[in-house]
């Protein structure tokens, strides 16, 4: 697990930048927004009228200097939440971030403590030191009586 948070981590360190108007930045921002006018794509994907507009708009801010929050900020207030692809994690939309690890983690409890109960439950089976002894004693007097009627013959 470790060795997956550490790689999601690396993975997302991000190297584009955060000021200027370069067409990086533009498409890194634009890539951030949701297309309102198609369904699951962004506006950097988009080639809908919209989505050419917002890209202007981005664009038109990068070069007024204004910061990538200040960019995603105008188009929440304008339009709300729902143009970011991206939910904000604070507030209750912070839940759908915090939700998915607290079930993967309830999940792996719950098969710890199953596995640990059928382990448990497994040893429970087990024969303790008196049982085997009289299983040992009657396989000897049976063998012992088992002589005997060979010796009769």
């Amino acid at each position: 697990m470790l060795v997956v948070v550490l790689g999601a981590a690396v993975l997302s360190i991000d190297t584009t930048p955060r000021t200027g108007a370069s067409d990086e930045r533009l498409f890194a921002l634009s890539a951030r927004l949701k297309c309102l006018q198609c369904v699951g794509e962004s506006v950097g994907a988009s080639q809908a009228p919209l989505a050419v507009q917002f890209r202007e708009e981005i664009r038109q801010q990068m070069r007024s200097g204004r910061t990538d929050d200040e960019i995603l900020n105008f188009f929440v207030d304008r339009y709300g939440q729902e143009v970011l692809l991206t939910p904000p994690s604070s507030g209750v939309a912070g839940l759908v971030w915090v939700i998915p690890v607290v079930a993967v983690a309830g999940a792996v409890l719950l098969l710890y403590f199953v596995f640990r109960r059928w382990r448990d439950e497994q040893g429970g089976d087990r024969a303790s030191e008196e049982d085997t002894e009289l299983v040992a004693e009657a396989l000897s007097r049976r063998r012992g009586a088992g002589d005997r009627t060979d010796d009769a013959r």
